[in-house]
């Protein structure tokens, strides 16, 4: 009861000494703090193909601010036999420490999953189409990545770790690269794992039907291989999962 009334108290006392600072500050021009920019680091969609065929869409922004960084993301799958709609927001401070992963499913069920801190380790939320709520603690640093299924642009931020982590640059290109050991999360799955990361070199592929010039990563997770092409801005261009013949092309 006592800090319940201390609280009042010092409500009605800041507000008294605002009232007052209104009196005297009203005819002067207001000083309000303009918001912090962010800046937009990428933004853009990827086709998703497989075996050919354009089955889907990921459309992301990835927003660098001084304190936060967000990256949002929105997949839309139609694959001639059945739609799926899913969203992500992913939060990471300046130190690369997780704040805050969310997953939405609004088709063919309604799903979400929350991870965020919870002291020295990562707690995950579930609230599967059930909608009967899981808490599932990892014991895991807040450095941890997410790497969730589906979300290319997640790749990309782990390419972008890896490039300031573990190579040396000149004019704008890495060289001189060792492989990443990287811990991350895969929400969807409910499972830690260890993925590497290795710069192969330069490489000219074809790209809707322009050869290009890129830096190529290969990526691996224990559970299938991944390529990555990104160019010296940093901006991925394409993806493959060869074993199942899968493509992710920037638009």
């Amino acid at each position: 009861m006592k800090k319940t009334l201390l609280v009042v108290a010092l409500l009605a006392v800041t507000a008294g000494t605002w009232a007052k600072s209104q009196g005297r500050e009203k005819d002067k021009p207001s000083k309000k703090t303009p918001p912090v920019a962010k800046h937009t680091a990428d933004s853009g969609s990827f086709g998703i193909f497989v075996n050919g065929k354009r089955i889907g869409t990921e459309t992301f922004r990835i927003e660098e601010g001084p304190d936060i960084s967000v990256a949002t993301s929105e997949i839309k799958v139609d694959d001639g036999t059945g739609k799926a709609e899913q969203n992500s927001e992913m939060r990471v401070d300046h130190n690369g420490n997780l704040r805050l992963y969310r997953w939405r499913s609004t088709l063919p069920t309604r799903e979400e999953t929350v991870v965020e801190p919870n002291e020295d380790l990562l707690m995950e939320h579930i609230t599967p189409a059930d909608q009967k709520k899981i808490d599932l603690p990892h014991i895991l640093p807040l450095s941890t990545s997410i790497l969730d299924d589906n979300f290319f642009s997640h790749r990309e931020i782990l390419a972008w770790r890896y490039l300031a982590t573990s190579c040396n640059t000149e004019e704008g290109r890495p060289h001189s690269c060792w492989r990443g050991m990287f811990g991350v999360l895969v929400p969807r799955q409910h499972i830690a794992v260890n993925a590497s990361v290795e710069l192969v070199g330069r490489s000219v592929i074809k790209i809707k039907g322009v050869e290009t010039e890129l830096n190529e990563l290969k990526v691996d997770t224990g559970g299938g291989l991944w390529l990555i092409w990104i160019d010296d801005k940093m901006k991925v261009q394409k993806m493959a999962i060869p074993a199942d013949r899968v493509e992710i092309i920037r638009d």
